[in-house]
């Protein structure tokens, strides 16, 4: 039960930064549909993240700012997009 429960906290503090990351990925991208990509992507990795969660607002913020940048370098040069 204590799974359960840790998934559904880590789901609710993905939640919260999911318009934020498509923002930022959409300023770097300038493409809708590689920001959306490359939010989900980064929003999934930080989810597997153990204790995601329980860490601070700042510093989740943090991570997945530094993981957008990642994946919205990924998904441009997958798309042979210059970013």
């Amino acid at each position: 039960m204590q799974a359960a429960a840790s998934l559904d906290e880590t789901v609710e503090a993905l939640r919260e930064l999911e318009t934020w990351s498509y923002q930022l990925a959409f300023y770097i991208l300038q493409d809708e549909r590689l920001a959306a990509e490359a939010g989900k992507q980064a929003l999934l990795a930080m989810g597997s993240e153990q204790a995601f969660h329980l860490q601070p607002e700042a510093e989740r913020r943090d991570k997945v700012k530094k993981m957008i940048m990642r994946k919205a370098l990924i998904v441009s040069a997958s798309s042979g997009r210059r970013s």
